[in-house]
């Protein structure tokens, strides 16, 4: 097996290409030039952001030198593409789609992972996030999902000058350093919904020179101030309403429209799901085989979205348990799902209130010490049960896909942007305040649950400053 030749940076190091064996290197390509990054370094003071910026970048690059691997494609790859048709068969214009583009990278030699600029359009909650999460396993590529509902700034995915003491790179050079892929698969999630109020600061300004092929190879983060080599980037953007965006990042991808799967889809997307939880999950042998006829209609009834599938499933295979203490010997599949395991009380709120969406508890501190929130804000209210008044968290969790409001704030770091909560867990503000629909619903209920009143936005007193 080939070795990838080690290479520890230092500032003072004198790397040069030359010290690099490439005959002991997988495929790769440079994408950070690690000698200008430790030019950077000797160039400005220690306590300077743009120093902490390259140094932390460096760290992250670690013995790779800049050079990362490009991710191939498998030889079962069009086989992988037909039961991925299966799992998501309302997905099957976009399988064609990656069909014929995996084909011509074949056909090129290299078999790496490649494909034009997507754009999958269609309703929320019909699986979108879903697929492409399963298409980047089918690469073994890094995965990285970058939400643009509210943003209102292009430093998100451009990076903030240095010159701010808040000042960092962006999702995308970020997904390339910390992901150590060169063709990584980048999800741009509701592109429509991006808030270009102010063209001064479009918030996709980066992204008409990111989707060209050409002008994407010297890409300048504002917070490195050097190139980077973003041309291998795998994209995929998500929206909902066409209109809402501009017509030359539109040119720039392939459309493909995605509806919401019919009753025929929709069981075949239950039964996949359902055997998904069954080898996923520790206890799911436990369980039938099959998912029985009579709960695949319930759930095709309620008009559940597929998002939002596999946790009411969880949900109800946990109260068959109850039903049912004792089945037999551990190996035995002795639990059967019955219709009344499903809570209608669940879905009656997602149906009534025209928000498709579900309230769940976050996962357990220990699962998830810490978080990073975009489109965020901070509300402080009088509730119920408390003599003294409270503040909280309220904005959209990246890497869950969901809205989420905190337990009370107890400490905020204004120099890291982080605030721990009563819970424990440390929670990292992305970005600038914005306004998220799916954690304003989580808000509202929550206000109603514990009795909330007298609500004030403080979100001012959370902001960043100027280094």
């Amino acid at each position: 097996m080939r070795q990838k030749a080690r290479y520890t940076p230092y500032e003072d190091d004198e790397f040069t290409d030359d010290a690099i064996d490439f005959t002991q290197l997988p495929e790769v390509m440079k994408i950070f030039d690690v000698r200008k990054m430790q030019a950077m370094l000797r160039q400005h003071e220690r306590k300077s952001n743009l120093y902490r910026n390259h140094q932390r970048y460096i760290g992250y690059l670690g013995d790779t030198a800049g050079y990362l691997p490009l991710a191939s494609l498998p030889e079962s790859i069009f086989a992988e593409l037909d039961a991925l048709n299966e799992r998501f068969p309302n997905f099957a214009k976009v399988v064609d789609f990656y069909r014929h583009q995996f084909a011509l990278a074949r056909l090129a030699g290299s078999g790496v992972f490649a494909a034009q600029p997507l754009l999958i359009a269609g309703p929320p909650g019909v699986g979108k996030t879903a697929f492409c999460q399963a298409l980047a396993r089918l690469v073994a590529t890094h995965f990285e999902l970058v939400s643009l509902s509210g943003m209102t700034a292009g430093f998100v995915l451009g990076g903030m000058s240095s010159g701010w003491a808040d000042g960092k790179p962006g999702r995308l050079v970020e997904a390339l350093a910390r992901g150590h892929f060169a063709n990584p698969l980048i999800v741009l999630d509701e592109l429509d919904k991006a808030s270009g109020g102010d063209k001064r600061y479009d918030p996709l300004g980066p992204l008409y020179q990111l989707l060209e092929k050409e002008t994407s190879a010297q890409f300048i983060d504002e917070a490195l101030e050097i190139p980077t080599d973003c041309s291998r980037i795998v994209w995929i953007a998500t929206a909902n309403n066409l209109s809402a965006i501009a017509e030359p990042i539109l040119s720039r991808f392939a459309i493909v429209t995605v509806d919401r799967p019919s009753s025929r889809q929709m069981a075949a997307v239950l039964r996949s799901i359902y055997r998904n939880i069954r080898h996923s999950q520790e206890w799911g042998r436990r369980f039938s085989e099959e998912l029985p006829p009579a709960v695949i209609r319930k759930l095709i009834d309620t008009g559940l979205e597929p998002r939002l599938i596999q946790r009411e499933l969880i949900s109800a295979c946990g109260k068959a348990v109850l039903r049912k203490p004792t089945s037999g010997s551990p190996d035995d599949a002795g639990y059967e799902l019955q219709p009344d395991d499903l809570n209608l009380r669940d879905l009656e709120i997602i149906n009534n209130t025209g928000v498709s969406m579900a309230i769940y508890a976050s996962a357990p501190v220990a699962e998830e010490p810490e978080a990073s929130v975009v489109d965020w804000s901070v509300r402080e209210v009088q509730c119920s049960y408390n003599s003294e008044r409270t503040q909280h968290l309220v904005g959209y969790v990246t890497r869950r896909g969901s809205g989420r409001v905190t337990t009370a704030i107890q400490v905020f770091d204004r120099e890291t942007m982080r605030i721990k909560t009563a819970s424990g867990r440390v929670y990292h503000l992305e970005g600038r305040p914005g306004c998220n629909a799916d954690a304003e619903y989580v808000w509202a209920y929550w206000k109603e649950l514990n009795g909330a009143r007298e609500e004030v936005d403080v979100t001012d007193h959370y902001q960043g400053r100027l280094h």
